[in-house]
């Protein structure tokens, strides 16, 4: 976990000590990460942005003595512009918005973004990068497939290895996806552009709302270095901005945190769905097999088999060898 300081100035005292504000907030954000991801009863893993979120305001209440106290948890609420997930394959971002009620008053609540993919594009491409090495690619040109334009889904080592990709090893030699340390510069620096741009906008968003509750300090996102987002891009991950809280004797100063904590899930418990003529094969993240050639059934991770099941997905025999699995039938 991570917590990275920020200094500016404004408003005055509530919680006078420093170290217990960055103690509630760590405790918080630690509690939230680790009801992220949870063992179901058929244990396997579960993911749940929901739990995670419950937990950290619950912990976050407690800590600031308000559990009880609905008016005070709102405000404390106003301090918080924006809650980030990073998923395998995009990100969410938990964020505060006003509606107008069946009463024609206006409210403000939490609510979720879409899906934000990790997105980048070239001449070439169109990349949905993930946390790992598996890649969709939209073949803008037929490079990949000799033909029409297509879409894949592929560990990316594939193409630097397989021989129906040996004509465009030959046609692209410098691509990012024949170097390895070109292909994680770009992704990486894909994640952090791509996560950056929207929690700038949802953190600015956040100026009317605080508005409502008298808050005068102008949100904005904080300054992040590279080297302090490198811990979080190969594992899904919890972001939280805290800002304009009052805190001391004088008025001069406000309590800002940018805070980071990874939920260290296996990349071997993330499975994929891929279509076959007639059924569905489910693999695990890392196997050789997985690929797309023409129809996508669903790009989305899917982290235990139970899901992948009711999707109606046999396993894949290459990637999933033990008797807990069902393959699919010999029809031939």
């Amino acid at each position: 976990m991570v917590i990275i300081d920020i200094k500016t100035n404004e408003l005055k005292s509530v919680v006078e000590n420093m170290e217990q504000l960055n103690r509630n907030l760590a405790t918080a954000i630690d509690d939230g990460v680790t009801s992220l991801s949870q063992l179901d009863s058929n244990n396997c893993l579960k993911i749940s942005m929901d739990a995670a979120v419950k937990s950290f305001f619950l912990s976050l209440y407690s800590s600031f003595g308000v559990i009880s106290d609905k008016e005070n948890q709102e405000k404390l609420n106003a301090y918080i512009p924006v809650i980030t997930f990073t998923m395998e394959d995009g990100f969410y971002i938990f964020y505060s918005e006003d509606f107008t009620g069946v009463d024609g008053y206006t409210y403000v609540a939490k609510t979720w973004s879409e899906k934000f993919p990790y997105y980048y594009e070239d001449e070439d491409f169109i990349y949905g990068f993930s946390l790992g090495n598996v890649i969709s690619l939209y073949d803008k040109n037929g490079l990949l497939s000799g033909a029409e334009r297509s879409v894949f889904k592929l560990d990316y080592h594939d193409i630097q290895t397989k021989s129906e990709y040996a004509s465009f090893r030959n046609l692209r030699p410098e691509s990012i996806l024949l170097n390895d340390e070109s292909f994680e510069l770009v992704r990486k620096g894909t994640i952090i552009s791509c996560i950056e741009v929207s929690m700038a906008y949802y953190t600015s968003h956040h100026n009317k709302i605080a508005q409502r509750y008298g808050i005068t300090y102008n949100f904005s996102l904080p300054v992040i270095r590279d080297d302090e987002w490198a811990p979080f891009l190969d594992d899904i991950s919890m972001f939280v901005v805290f800002q304009g809280y009052p805190y001391g004797n004088e008025a001069s100063e406000t309590y800002n945190r940018f805070l980071s904590a990874g939920a260290k899930v296996s990349k071997n418990k993330v499975y994929y769905i891929e279509q076959k003529d007639w059924y569905y094969i489910y693999h695990r993240s890392d196997c050789p097999e997985l690929r797309q050639e023409g129809i996508i059934f669903d790009d989305t991770p899917y982290y235990t088999i139970k899901d992948c099941v009711e999707k109606g997905a046999y396993a894949c025999e290459h990637c999933c060898k033990n008797r807990k699995h069902v393959y699919a039938p010999d029809i031939s």
